[in-house]
């Protein structure tokens, strides 16, 4: 039977070992059925064949963003900008908060929701506080998360609605930031910022599909064909993928992390596990945020930020309390992963995983951590030694670098998401953008772990650059691995997922 799809004339960077570089693959039934030479495989061409003349452009395998946000991405197309392209000062947020204010209300929904800004690249060198927001929201209540999402501002009509006032004790695992007469600045870090998402209406299945389609379009733009949501915590986010997926509306296949607290109990009950679902939607890992970001300065450390000898950042959970919520999911059968961030939340996770293959050893785990960022040789060691999985974000390089210089030391920023440290120990590193916390171009990410530039121009650890073909397997095969699917897709090779991206040599 001739092929359905047959792609020519160009360059195929497989990503497999046994043919790393080919002339032509054929496709049918949505999988690879040939790869190979023109000459050996011009045959696949029949009378009904789509011939896709690549034109000396490159054919590689669809990108997979291993930890990414989708539903709030797709949510903060429709807010509030504030990302540093869009504005450069608290005077410029201010403006934009001041425009969305006149716009009509949503029936049913006064707020005004923002994101994207970063305190180390505005003028003023600060965050926004409730009385920059008030002065334009006009009792509307208003949220304005910064880029990392660990830190978000709240006007002072959000804050009465939270209940929020100099009274307030911080939150297990947040921060409620106070002036000079312990009143709140609108500055919330960390759990303290659900202490008024919490009273943000909740977006109805509808919207959330409306977002998720929006996300994916987005995606499938820049050549990507898989993602990891980071953060699936309710039954109405679940339905939604669930529905999207049946109506053949997802658009890209999705592997689902799991809250601890919020889905492990519900997804128990039914005796569903990592592994369950199909080519396009699968349960992934369980998931618990152990820290914050270092850009933010609340990632947790062993060492004081430079310049804030009491600030080590903040610890969402007790040594205990890891032991035990990954411990059980463990037990159940869930692969693991976790937010850690800064070295002291790293190695509290890995004493967490230790103590659970400890208790009940499982050869092929495969646990997580994402991000993984401030690492030391120690936890280079831990990860070898029990085959545990990096997830970080290169682009971070790039979009968030600058802070990092500031927040870190030369000494500590040597080994900030180490990627060549990582591929010499053996250690599989997964490439990811957290978009919607940065950008998501997958080239933009790749040229990040290769070059370790930042924004500014300036080096962040250059020593732990990757090389381009590293890189583009950090951003393919990786991803497959650690999500139990590398005999699925990640590689062009007969059987697989024909799941592609078509790039210019010049782009890699």
């Amino acid at each position: 039977m001739p092929a359905d799809v047959y792609y020519t004339n160009g360059t195929v960077l497989t990503m497999d070992d046994a043919l790393p570089v080919a002339e032509a693959v054929a496709v049918s039934a949505g999988r690879f059925t040939r790869v190979g030479s023109h000459a050996d495989l011009k045959e696949e061409i029949g009378p009904g064949t789509e011939v896709i003349d690549l034109a000396g452009a490159t054919l590689i395998p669809g990108f997979d963003d291993n930890h990414t946000h989708p539903i709030s991405f797709g949510r903060s197309l429709r807010e509030i900008s504030t990302k540093p392209d869009d504005v450069s000062s608290v005077a410029e947020i201010v403006a934009k908060y001041r425009e969305a204010a006149f716009e009509p209300e949503p029936a049913g929904n006064p707020w005004l929701m923002g994101r994207g800004y970063d305190d180390t690249r505005l003028l003023e060198q600060r965050h926004p506080t409730r009385h920059d927001l008030d002065a334009v929201t006009g009792g509307r209540p208003a949220l304005l998360s910064r880029t990392c999402g660990h830190i978000a501002v709240a006007n002072s009509a959000a804050l009465r609605l939270a209940g929020i006032t100099a009274a307030t004790v911080n939150p297990q695992g947040g921060e409620i930031d106070r002036d000079a007469h312990g009143e709140p600045t609108g500055v919330l870090r960390e759990t303290a910022i659900e202490l008024v998402r919490n009273h943000v209406p909740k977006a109805s299945v509808a919207q959330i599909k409306d977002d998720l389609r929006a996300a994916s379009k987005a995606f499938r733009a820049l050549g990507i064909t898989s993602v990891g949501e980071a953060m699936l915590k309710s039954a109405d986010e679940f339905q939604a993928y669930q529905e999207l997926a049946r109506d053949g509306e997802l658009g890209v296949r999705v592997y689902l992390m799991v809250m601890i607290d919020d889905m492990l109990d519900g997804l128990e009950s039914l005796g569903i596990r990592t592994g369950w679902g199909d080519d396009w939607l699968r349960i992934g890992p369980a998931k618990l945020f152990q820290d914050g970001s270092g850009g933010g300065r609340t990632a947790a450390m062993f060492d004081p930020y430079p310049g804030e000898p009491d600030n080590y950042g903040i610890s969402i959970w007790s040594q205990e309390e890891l032991d035990e919520k990954f411990g059980r999911a463990h037990r159940l059968g869930f692969q693991l992963c976790a937010h850690a961030i800064g070295d002291r939340a790293i190695t509290m996770v890995l004493n967490a995983y230790e103590k659970a293959l400890a208790a009940h050893p499982r050869p092929d785990h495969r646990h997580r951590i994402e991000h993984c960022g401030m690492c030391t040789p120690e936890i280079l060691d831990r990860m070898a030694r029990h085959n545990f999985i990096a997830v970080p974000q290169p682009n971070f390089i790039y979009e968030l670098g600058d802070s990092y210089i500031r927040n870190f030391t030369q000494e500590q920023l040597a080994l900030s998401y180490p990627g060549r440290a990582w591929f010499d120990r053996g250690i599989v590193a997964v490439g990811s953008s957290d978009v919607p916390v940065v950008g998501c171009d997958p080239l933009l990410g790749i040229r990040s772990a290769v070059t370790r530039r930042t924004r500014d121009g300036q080096l962040m650890g250059p020593e732990q650059g990757v090389t381009v073909m590293e890189a583009l397997r950090m951003f393919t095969r990786h991803g497959a691995y650690a999500s139990f699917q590398e005999d699925r897709k990640g590689r062009i090779a007969p059987g697989l997922l024909a799941d592609v991206a078509v790039v210019s040599l010049d782009q890699l």
